[in-house]
Parts: structure tokens; sequence; C-alpha cells
């Protein structure tokens, strides 16, 4: 077990941050803008090609921008780290935003804005170069803002595994579908995620896996849901199978013995990320013709005698009217507002969030106030990292995996355990930040720390306690409570309480319908799907690696089903 967790954790930070989106929120790079020139535009560019190094966020690389006397004519990328998922996705829209627009000073891409940033900075560096004019490097007036308004069978709000789940089965069962996302990259937490889904092996485990939830539960999850969801966990594998999707491993996750959890791979066989699943998805919603629209946000549904039958959105350049038969609400959690955290989960207030950067409520928000039942019972989706300030969570592996987990003073906290349970423990303490304690044999986990300066290595306990500012026998006994911690050296890394989602939302039921807080009947029109509706399958601990993808697109592809039956008769 102790092996398997290791290796659930590994992948799980090495994942967490791989898109720019958790990234986004801790210190960034400093970018130096380049000064302006004072260039007279009547001059012209001269005609060429002219390099610069990009100071990506996982490591440099170089740039080629190849202009003509007034255009841009190419840009050329060296061999880049940043993830192909996130950061690649935008050095690539970034490219073609700034050849067609003729001009550097392009919009950022939302949801990878550090290597945004870094690459518009290199670009601008071509620029000077080639004497361009002020024009080309400097911010254009801002667009008008038109009114838009679209008419659509099923709307879909939110653009991760929830979202193109519902609108894949919206589309297969005959609707017209228009799905919009607020970030200019689709992918949602999912894509920023291990890619990992955790679903039933038979029709005979079903209910050995409602049990194990709810007893991860303590029985206060909703049992008819459950059901549900791991009857239909199966039907998920084969459909994300089904896309090309294919599986590394099947291992135990959270604390049973069962293999369920699935984890995505490449073709050659290495591991692969979230976007091994968010690609395939968004390749058949647009091959189904399903409308997908990037940098649109949704602020308001569109409520007419207690029922749905649309939404207002906005993007830079125009408000939106979209009159749809049926609303799916697939907008992620609520652990990157601090706002929300402090009114629905005060347990994860101060957390530093891994998730997806724009996971910030709206959809909860809209859903209540269109009405919506809620449901929050105080947990998180709980994590643990060495420092929010590190660029690459690869490092956080080193907070993961700890033998075991004392204050600051050395008081001991905990064995470690499975990640949720982590957490529970070190947050019940009531303390901010730890130690996780290692010996010998965890040297390949607790190394990359120290190498940041999070951690301390010693001969002896009484060395580890006097260099880390610990009380060397409450560090003693820490150390009596296992026989795992006997062969030196010794090693203390910082450890500090994280979260990859959040718990609690709005109330659905089996059909994925949101449920109204006035009667808790069903509202006309409004499906939700993902970590906005997840109340009814968790308490305070997340039960396994997985489980979060695996319900979005179970419950999606519900939402989808449902709404687009509603849509033929409405």
């Amino acid at each position: 077990m102790k092996k398997l967790c290791l290796i659930l954790a590994l992948i799980m930070l090495f994942v967490t941050a791989c898109g720019q989106s958790a990234v986004e929120q801790q210190p960034q790079p400093q970018v130096e803008e380049e000064p302006e020139t004072e260039v007279q535009p009547e001059a012209g560019m001269k005609a060429g090609t002219y390099t610069a190094v990009c100071h990506g966020f996982y490591g440099d690389f170089d740039i080629s921008v190849t202009v003509s006397e007034s255009e841009i004519v190419d840009i050329q990328l060296g061999d880049y780290k940043e993830t192909e998922a996130v950061g690649g996705k935008a050095l690539k829209i970034m490219t073609e935003r700034m050849i067609e627009e003729n001009t550097a000073e392009v919009d950022l891409v939302s949801g990878a804005t550090v290597t945004s940033m870094v690459f518009r900075s290199a670009v601008k560096d071509c620029l000077t170069q080639a004497n361009a004019p002020q024009s080309m490097l400097t911010a254009p007036p801002l667009p008008q803002v038109s009114e838009k308004t679209v008419d659509t069978d099923v709307l879909v709000i939110g653009g991760g595994a929830a979202g193109f789940a519902s609108a894949i089965s919206a589309a297969e069962n005959g609707a017209k579908v228009t799905l919009i996302e607020k970030q200019d990259i689709v992918g949602g937490s999912t894509i920023v995620s291990a890619g990992i889904v955790y679903g039933a092996l038979s029709e005979d485990d079903v209910p050995k896996m409602v049990d194990y939830y709810m007893e991860r539960a303590e029985q206060k999850a909703d049992r008819d849901l459950l059901e549900f969801y791991a009857r239909n966990s199966i039907d998920t594998i084969a459909f994300l199978e089904g896309l090309g999707v294919k599986w590394m491993m099947n291992v135990p996750a959270g604390t049973a013995p069962e293999p369920r959890a699935h984890f995505s791979m490449h073709d050659d066989g290495t591991f692969m990320i979230g976007s091994a699943l968010i690609n395939p998805m968004e390749a058949r919603a647009r091959e189904l013709g399903v409308e997908v629209l990037t940098g649109v946000k949704g602020t308001e549904l569109i409520v007419e005698d207690g029922e749905v039958i649309g939404a207002k959105a906005e993007s830079k350049t125009a408000n939106y009217t979209f009159n749809a038969k049926a609303v799916v609400l697939a907008t992620g959690g609520f652990d990157a507002s601090e706002e929300l955290k402090e009114k629905y989960s005060p347990v994860a207030v101060g957390d530093f969030p891994l998730s997806n950067k724009g996971n910030v409520g709206e959809g909860l928000i809209m859903g209540i106030e269109a009405g919506a039942a809620t449901e929050f019972k105080g947990g998180a989706i709980g994590f643990q990292i060495v420092d929010g300030s590190l660029p690459n969570s690869g490092y956080n592996a080193s907070a993961m995996n700890a033998t075991a987990f004392v204050k600051k003073d050395g008081t001991f906290v905990a064995l470690g355990n499975d990640y949720p349970i982590n957490y529970t423990n070190l947050k019940a303490s009531g303390e901010k930040e730890f130690y996780g304690l290692y010996d010998a044999a965890g040297k390949d986990n607790a190394e990359p720390a120290l190498e940041k300066g999070f951690g301390f290595k010693a001969d002896t306990v009484e060395e580890l306690a006097e260099l880390s500012g610990m009380d060397v026998e409450k560090l003693q006994d820490a150390f009596d409570k296992t026989e795992a911690l006997a062969t030196a050296p010794y090693y203390a890394v910082v450890v500090k309480p994280a979260t990859i989602g959040s718990m609690g939302g709005l109330k659905i039921n089996t059909r994925a319908e949101v449920l109204a807080e006035a009667n808790n009947e069903p509202i006309t029109g409004l499906y939700a799907a993902g970590e906005v509706a997840n109340p009814g399958f968790y308490y305070q601990e997340y039960p396994a690696s997985g489980s979060s993808i695996s319900l979005s697109i179970t419950y999606g592809r519900e939402a989808g089903k449902n709404a687009a039956e509603l849509a033929k008769i409405r």
C-alpha cells in the first residue's frame, strides 16, 4: 500500500501543476518588457529574421521572428519545456494572433498567462531589433463591445471533462450544442490533473464501490447518486476507450484494495496527463458539430416562470444572449476563491489551490441566483505541497510521501497515509505549516525540496532538531512512533496543506437535473455535472484519485443526454 500511495502521489504531484493554471497563482518569474523605442512608423522595419531568448516557466528556449518591411511573416519556436497541453497550446495561440493581427501586443492566453507574458516579451525583443513601429509594440485601442444573440438547443457552460462529456452526449442525441469556456484554453482542472479515472471493475464490483464511497463519507453521502455513478462508471471507461484513450495500468487508490484507478497514457506507454482525456473529447465534440466558444464567460442564467431558458455571457468583444432549450452547468468548483471558501469551506481558507485557476465558483453563484438548492458539508479535496512558490510541482512530491508529519516544534501529528487523510490530519492539528520526516529510504522524495531550501538533512535526530529549530525530545518521540524512520541520514521537509478541488455545490438527482431550493424538485431546463454539483458524493475526505474526473464524465454524459431529450419537446 505504501508503494501504491507513492506512485499515486508522484503522478498527482507532477501533473497538478503541469499546466499554468495552478502555477500562475504562485509568485511569477519577472518579465522584463522591452523599453519603448521611438521609431517613426513610416520608416518601416528592416526585413529579416531576428532571434531572442524566451524565459519560459520551465526553462529558456529560443524564438525567431521573420518580418518584411511592414508585417510579421513568421514566428518559429525552439525546443520549449512548457507543457504541451497548456503552455504549448498558449504559444501556438499567441503565435497565430501575432501574425494575424501584425503586432506583439495581443491578448494573453487566459489559463496560461505566465507563458503568454514571457513569449510576448521575447517577440517584442525581436521586433525592436527590426526597428518595428510603436503600433506593433503597444496595446491597440480596446475593441467596441457588440451584442450577440445565439439560438441553440443545449448550452453547456464550462469546457472541462464534465462540459465536453455533456456536449458529446447531447450532440449524439440529436441536439444542436454550444459550449462556452471562459478561458482561452479548454480543459478545466482535468487538463492539469493526472488523467486518472476511477471506475468499477465489473457489475459485481459496483456494490463494493458504493460501500467504499459511503464508508469514506461516513455514511453522509447520497447512496442513490453513488449507485448510479458506480454502475455507469463502467460505461465511462468504455466511452473513453472508444475515443482512443489507453490505460497504462489499473491500481488501487484511496484505501480500497480494488484496482479501480485507471491511469491514462501516451501511445509510447509513458504516463499521460489530463490532456489524454480532454483532447479526444474535444475532438469528438467538434466532429459532432458542437460549437466551442473560448474566452466566453457565463454570467447569468435566464429564468422565466421558474424555468431556465438560456444564459447571459460575455467576452472581451461581445455580450452574449444564449437562447437555449436546456443549459448544463459544468463550471468546476471554487477552491481558487478565498471568498467562497470562507463561506462554504472554511477548512480550506488560505490553502494553496492546485486546481485550474478558474475554479472560482461562477457556475455555483449562477445556480444559486436561479433558485438552485445547495449543500455544503465543510470538506475539501485536500492535498499537500512544499510551497506555492516552487515553479515545478515535482518538488511537491517531497510533501506527499512523508513517513510521518510533525508540527514545526517537532510535535508528532500523524504517520503518512493517503493524501486526503494526510490533509485531514494536518488540518486537525490547527497549524498551517509542518515538517514531513524521512530517513535514508526517502532520499529521492526529500532531496528535491532540500535543493530549493525547503528542508533539512542530518545524520542524527539531535542534529536535525538543531538545524530545523524543533524540540529534540518532541522530535525523538515522533521518530519513536514508527520503525520506518530508522536509517540515517534523516530529513525534515516543509509541508503545507493545499487543495486540488472543492466539495459542495448544487444539488442534483440521478438525471443530473438541478434541484430547486424551494421544493427540492428539478428546475426545468437546468442540469449540472462535475465539481459544481458534487455534494452528494463526499463528506470531508476525497475517497480516491480519479473520482472527480470519473464523476464529471459519468454525470456529464447523463446531463447531456437528458438535456437533448428535453430540447426535443420544449
